[in-house]
């Protein structure tokens, strides 16, 4: 892809208008400090010291930031709750101009992964929310919203053990514009593009990742499958094509969380913009490589970032 191509993709994804469906979190980062020689007087176990508090949009609200960064105009259904993680949502999606009509206010701890950080190690995560059974309370209204409007491209996300999406949703579910990145139930989706990291491919056919089962699972199910495989990049295969696209090779340190969140999201607006599958894998392919770089938060591609990597790429 070219400089010139690279720019008319830029631009038309200025002009998307993308959804976001699925399960929304919130990634809450701040750096510890176990060791600290302190001890509480009323339980004399040592205190921790917790510094830089910072949040991040997370599951399915990654892909939205990723998208609204890229330049999208992106719409957001879900669910949150009505405490601080929520607000906090609420406040980030406005920042980034995502529309929030659609994040439904519900009875449940709003999602959010706590991850406290020893340097650029995440320590032990702790969890809020993930696990809630109220969380399919407005799954049927959201469906017939997304319904009612007309989107350039629609993603669909499932993290969550009790998600937003069950089962039987994403089976009825029926779309070519699309792409759903589902954690565990990426079997069901039969009438959807799908996205799967190679730990998921694994855990679904009992085989590796590699070309022939790939191809034969698109195949089977007769609708576009993108696979990532980390440091060997990703493969698309579909009944009519099949490409392999490598990895940038990275320098330095990087933070591979949400990384398979900028791919869905990468991919997704270059090919909502109308690039081929070989122009939106390396589309995807540069955004991850910027968003992996940057340490200790989930992070994103910006449009100048992406030209940074592409001009840095292209002269390599």
């Amino acid at each position: 892809m070219n400089k010139e191509r690279l720019e008319t993709l830029l631009v038309k994804i200025q002009q998307l208008r993308i959804a976001v469906m699925g399960d929304f979190a919130l990634d809450f980062y701040f750096d510890i400090q176990k060791s600290t020689g302190e001890f509480s007087i009323e339980t004399a176990k040592e205190v921790h010291l917790a510094s830089k508090p910072r949040a991040y949009l997370g599951g399915a609200g990654n892909v939205a930031k990723n998208l609204a960064v890229l330049g999208a105009h992106v719409s957001a259904f879900g669910v949150r709750g009505n405490d601080l993680f929520g607000r906090e949502m609420a406040h980030q999606m406005k920042s980034l101009e995502i529309d929030a009509t659609n994040i439904k206010e519900i009875d449940i701890d709003t999602p959010t992964y706590s991850k406290p950080m020893s340097g650029i190690v995440e320590q032990n995560r702790i969890d809020f929310g993930t696990r809630s059974k109220n969380f399919q309370a407005q799954t049927g209204e959201l469906l017939d919203a997304l319904e009612e409007k007309s989107f350039d491209w629609i993603i669909f996300n499932e993290q969550f053990g009790i998600s937003l999406l069950q089962s039987h949703h994403i089976e009825s579910i029926s779309q070519t514009n699309a792409i759903a990145d589902l954690r565990s139930l990426g079997s069901y989706a039969t009438h959807l593009p799908l996205k799967v990291n190679e730990a998921e491919f694994i855990k679904i056919h009992q085989k590796p990742a590699t070309n022939l089962h790939i191809q034969a699972w698109a195949a089977d199910r007769k609708m576009p499958l993108l696979v990532t495989l980390g440091e060997k990049g990703m493969v698309y295969a579909s009944k009519e094509e099949f490409h392999h696209h490598p990895a940038i090779p990275v320098k330095g340190p990087i933070d591979t969380v949400g990384a398979g969140d900028m791919v869905v999201a990468g991919f997704s607006a270059a090919r909502a913009a109308g690039a081929t599958v070989e122009e939106a894998c390396e589309f995807a392919s540069l955004a991850v490589h910027n968003s992996i770089h940057q340490l200790g938060e989930t992070g994103s591609a910006s449009p100048d970032a992406i030209r940074q990597i592409h001009h840095g790429h292209s002269i390599a």
